[in-house]
């Protein structure tokens, strides 16, 4: 055993883990490493096993002077302190001694040490318990008697003091004390209502009402449905006025319940219905304005609208020609080139593949070339000695891409447009053009000779007679 100086302090350590720290130290004395005890959380720890005890440098053992650190082990199993266990670690010598003192022998100066120094660990330890449990004040008597009551008095109750004495005896079940001690807040309330400091005759007025009491307890069920649907009522209420007018309105309601009327709504409420019945909101101005002219929508105004639908694509490329403009859609495709070239890629003109052109003098047209098939084949045209045409031709953005346009105005004289062309790919992917004058046009700048010649036309024909007449008298020698 060492040999040091035993100070005075605590011979016990103790530390709140944070669950990855398996080093504790102490710094009071001890004479072997199985002096030093370990507990974690209430649970005694074992030597070897859970820890081992380590000097500063962590060889096994203690350091010189009796101290030394816990370490705990993590191989092969992890011993280490959970987060926010308490590890204490203390002292517990053995009450007993080893060294022998015999008559005319020799009493050494060590022996003499590690016995007292072992002597004034023990007392030690022992006054770090004793600061820990409960004594009797110095003031009291020194024969007061804190004598626990026997095994079987005590079982099941607490500790209480006589009311003359002081001395220790059984108290009253601790089963009772955890009833009163759960409901001292009740027993306060009632306390104040009997005294009238809270609630003067509480009690007399619940006895008043004892039958609705007993009756609210009947329906205590009901009466916890209702708390439970609490926000569903309040949301009840503050409708109310709405739930009124829907009551007001029962019979209509009762109509729409029946078979029919829920089919009919079943009908009205597919997309396709919405859909058609949003149409009809958007042109309610105009069905207004037609039914406004009922009186005029005549069978035969009716026969005549059924002749003319027929010819309603007619009208519209009529429509064209009078209004100066055309547009056509263009894509690429697959299909024969011009001249006899074999197949590939082609202009598609309003769904044909590349097809001749008739244009009229004077008209615009606009070919839409945003398709995406377009992209990499500008549109343009040659005229008939194969030299690019560009008289009135313009061209909005890039072939392929969004909002792109090839625009010509065919001139009313002059060089016309003979053939249209991909600028990269050559002759093949288009076709011819013709030009025709435009005869609608011609005849609308003299309409007013027409009108004439429509006004006179009897006239003419009374003339082309008499003349005819006289030419046949003159044949005959007349």
């Amino acid at each position: 055993m060492a040999t040091f100086s035993i100070t005075d302090q605590t011979r016990r350590a103790q530390f709140t883990a944070n669950g990855s720290t398996t080093e504790f130290s102490f710094s009071f004395q001890v004479n072997n490493t199985s002096d030093i005890k370990v507990d974690v959380d209430g649970t005694l720890k074992t030597e070897s096993t859970h820890y081992d005890i380590k000097t500063s440098s962590n060889s096994i053992g203690l350091n010189a002077d009796g101290t030394g650190k816990v370490v705990f082990r993590t191989s092969p199993s992890d011993h280490t302190p959970a987060n926010n266990a308490v590890v204490s670690v203390f002292s517990d010598l053995p009450l007993s001694r080893t060294s022998v003192y015999t008559t005319g022998g020799n009493i050494t100066a060590t022996s003499l040490e590690n016995d007292f120094d072992t002597i004034t660990m023990i007392l030690a330890s022992h006054e770090e318990r004793l600061d820990r449990t409960m004594v009797a004040p110095v003031r009291d008597a020194v024969d007061v008697d804190l004598t626990l009551p026997d095994k079987d008095d005590r079982k099941g109750r607490v500790l209480g003091f006589n009311a003359t004495t002081g001395a220790a005896e059984q108290g009253p079940q601790i089963a009772d004390v955890q009833t009163l001690s759960a409901i001292t807040a009740d027993i306060a309330a009632l306390a104040d209502i009997e005294d009238g400091t809270t609630a003067t005759d509480a009690i007399s007025g619940l006895a008043a009402i004892k039958t609705n009491v007993t009756t609210v307890a009947g329906i205590a069920s009901n009466v916890t449905a209702v708390a439970n649907n609490a926000t569903n009522i309040n949301a009840v209420a503050a409708d109310a006025t709405d739930i009124g007018a829907v009551a007001a309105k029962a019979t209509e309601i009762g109509r729409l319940g029946t078979a029919d009327a829920i089919s009919d709504l079943n009908t009205l409420g597919t997309a396709d219905a919405v859909s058609d019945m949003n149409t009809l909101a958007a042109i309610s101005s105009d069905i207004s304005t037609v039914s406004a002219k009922s009186s005029i929508i005549t069978s035969t105004l009716a026969a005549n609208l059924t002749t003319v639908s027929p010819q309603i694509a007619t009208l519209q490329s009529l429509a064209s020609v009078f209004s100066g403009t055309q547009s056509l859609t263009v894509t690429v495709a697959s299909g024969n080139l011009y001249g006899g070239g074999g197949t590939g890629n082609v202009f598609y003109i309003n769904g044909s593949s590349n097809p001749p052109l008739t244009l009229v003098r004077g008209i615009t047209y606009t070919f839409d070339v945003s398709d995406s098939s377009v992209s990499g084949h500008p549109l343009a045209f040659k005229d008939s000695g194969g030299n690019a045409f560009t008289t009135g031709v313009t061209t909005n953005g890039t072939a392929g891409s969004a909002g792109a346009t090839v625009v010509i105005a065919v001139p009313s004289t002059g060089t016309m447009p003979a053939s249209y062309y991909c600028t990269s790919h050559g002759a093949g992917m288009g076709n011819t053009i013709a030009t025709q004058t435009n005869d609608i046009a011609t005849v609308a700048t003299n309409i007013a000779d027409i009108n004439t010649v429509a006004t006179n036309i009897g006239t003419i024909a009374q003339k082309a007679t008499v003349d005819e007449a006289t030419a046949l008298a003159i044949a005959l020698g007349g």
